[in-house]
This record gives structure tokens, sequence and C-alpha cells, in this order.
């Protein structure tokens, strides 16, 4: 059985090269912003803990009850959003690094 190896042209190369690093960019922006997500979805925690919590800051000591609600909800809803978003930027990115695995392997002819 004789294995017949599909050999591309140097247009396909070419071409393929320059979806690998536009790819390459768009995994490396996608990485940033689940950096971004992550640390929105921290700071909105922090928010809802102070919020239910009912501690007093030392440094703002005089936060009305009114203002506490609305920040407390606000950063709910924030966590919730920022945390979904997170989850799916991380399987985008995940998958995205699997196709552009493969699509390296194909350039270097490993198929």
């Amino acid at each position: 059985m004789s294995m017949v190896k599909n050999h591309m042209s140097k247009k396909e190369r070419n071409e393929l090269a320059k979806i690998i690093e536009k790819e390459n960019e768009l995994i490396l922006r996608l990485g940033r912003m689940i950096r971004n997500s992550a640390l929105i979805f921290l700071a909105c925690v922090i928010l809802c803990i102070w919020g239910w919590s009912g501690m007093i800051d030392p440094m703002l000591p005089n936060i009305s009850e009114g203002v506490r609600t609305v920040v407390k909800w606000v950063a709910l809803i924030g966590a919730i959003i920022s945390g979904v978003f997170t989850i799916l930027a991380f399987l985008s990115h995940r998958n995205g690094k699997k196709s552009l695995l493969a699509k390296i392997d194909r350039f270097q002819g490993k198929d």
C-alpha cells in the first residue's frame, strides 16, 4: 500500500501561511480579552460580596443602603454577563488553538 502525499502549490502554501498568521493574531487578541473579562468578573464578584455582606468599609463609611442595593444588583448582572463571556471566549480560544495547530500541521505536510 503506497501513501500518496498531497503536496500544495506555492500559492496555496502562501495563502495558508497568511491564514495561519491572521488566525494566530486573533487567538492572541482573544487571550487578552479572556484576561480582561476575567478581571471584570472578579471585580463584579467582589462588589457583589461587598453589597450583600453589609460590611462597613472604613474608607466609605457613609454609603446609604439604596446605593449599596444598586451596586450589588448591577455587580450581580455584570458578574453574570462577564462570567458567561469569559467561559464562551475560553472555549473559542481552545477550539481556535486546535484549528490553528491543524493548519500548521497541514502547512508542514504532516497530514
